[in-house]
């Protein structure tokens, strides 16, 4: 398939920029030198962010430039490729992810500034990361409405959307010796499916730290090692468990189902153990999982998304989440406590405000226009961090939405952008911005 309509192939021009977090730069210059042919103001702030403003703003479109790259090239390249499945157009990449995730809406921002007037586009940094570019900015758009561009499913009209924070728990464990006629084992897990902690958190899917935390509780076991996870807002795929077991739940051990464990026996007297009993309390209580929901939606959670070992000292990071800041601010009281008690030295790491949802002429207007054109469009809530929860707090005198085409899978090499909804994406965006400038 050969590009068709210009969003795509500005698209495809930013796939050619590496720009992952922490290090597009190039993809920034190139942003401002585009921007630059279309009459605009542009303003850069210390941390990277981008302001571009053109004749008296009445709304401001807003996505970050940096994406998650999942790849084995060490210069970050995308090589996009497109292909049809039941006579529908997707457009992913060989070998790493695609980066449609915030790289469309930057597409769409672009030649908006292109096309209209009285509009401002904000390119923040670095939000992959924690939101950097979001919780570090100084610029002062003037518009009265921002259109956040950073959904990923053509059919919902987002208005509200998680806060978020991070914990970390740290214990050092005293070494124990293995009693002679227990048997050593490593267990890995495999074929986990893995997920985003928050969109995905109520689909029950299986945590790797948790699953072998319940295999030290079932049988006993004294840990020799343990560690896992990928990244912090993630549910874990791959983890691994050393561990020594009493003779009778060897059994358990070996009958685990193959297709989620690899196991491989150790020879027990190289080893001795630590005393972990309560890092398998502290990851069994702690809390994991949709903690609470509202008509069968999650609004509060919480996910161990790593746990580290060096040598006797072992570190979990937990990330929660709330679409109610009392439920968010409660559970880590809750969730401190616990830990502390355990003897755990806890660390708040960061904390961020959800976004509640906000009543008004931006809302109406752009819901209008969904329902006309959309018909199988909703109105949403997510379980979810997005920019607007800070940049609320950062400009509580404007009203945001949030909206995207659908990018199934982002943040992985299975990474995919639904072009049809690409293009109903820009001629929504082209109607709402045709209502509101």
């Amino acid at each position: 398939m050969q590009p068709n309509f210009e969003p795509l192939e500005v698209f495809l021009e930013i796939c050619k920029i590496p720009h992952p977090s922490r290090d597009c730069k190039n993809l920034k210059e190139w942003i401002k030198q585009e921007a630059s042919q279309f009459g605009v103001n542009i303003y850069e702030d210390e941390i990277g962010n981008i302001l571009c403003s053109k004749g008296t703003p009445k709304v401001c479109l807003q996505g970050h430039y940096d994406m998650v790259y999942v790849g084995e090239s060490k210069d970050f390249s995308i090589q996009p490729q497109f292909f049809t499945i039941n006579n529908q157009e997707w457009l992913k990449a060989q070998s790493s992810s695609l980066g449609a995730d915030n790289g469309a809406a930057l597409a769409c921002m672009l030649l908006a500034l292109k096309y209209f007037n009285n509009l401002e586009c904000l390119f923040t940094i670095d939000e992959e990361i924690g939101m950097i570019g979001a919780k570090n900015i100084t610029l002062k758009p003037q518009s009265p409405f921002m259109i956040n561009c950073d959904s990923e499913d053509i059919n919902e009209v987002v208005f509200s959307c998680a806060g978020g924070y991070d914990l970390k728990a740290t214990k050092t464990f005293k070494k124990i010796p293995i009693p002679q006629d227990f048997k050593c084992y490593a267990i890995h897990t495999q074929n986990l499916l893995g997920g985003h902690s928050g969109i995905e958190i109520h689909k029950n899917i299986p945590n790797a730290i948790l699953e072998l935390a319940k295999i030290t509780e079932a049988t006993e076991g004294i840990v020799l090692a343990f560690f896992g996870g990928e990244k912090r807002n993630s549910i874990p795929v791959n983890a691994t468990l050393k561990i020594a077991c009493p003779p009778h739940h060897t059994a358990f051990i070996e009958t685990l189902p193959k297709e989620s464990f690899s196991i491989h026996k150790l020879q027990s007297s190289k080893y001795e153990g630590y005393d972990c009993k309560d890092l398998i309390k502290a990851l069994l209580k702690v809390g994991n999982g949709v903690l609470k929901s509202s008509n069968n939606i999650p609004i509060l959670s919480s996910n161990i998304g790593i746990l580290e070992q060096h040598q006797d000292n072992f570190t979990f990071f937990l990330m929660g989440r709330g679409n109610e800041e009392s439920l968010m601010r409660e559970n880590i009281q809750k969730q401190q406590s616990l830990l502390e008690n355990l003897e755990f030295a806890v660390n708040l790491l960061d904390y961020y405000s959800p976004w509640e949802k906000e009543e008004g002429e931006l809302l109406f207007k752009v819901w209008n226009i969904y329902q006309k054109y959309n018909p199988d469009s909703h109105l949403k809530s997510i379980h979810a961090g997005l920019e607007c929860g800070i940049l609320k707090q950062k400009y509580p005198h404007i009203h945001f939405i949030s909206i995207g085409p659908t990018i199934l899978h982002p943040h992985s090499l299975n990474e995919k952008l639904d072009i049809s909804s690409f293009k109903n994406f820009w001629d929504l965006l082209k109607k709402i911005l045709k209502a509101l400038t």
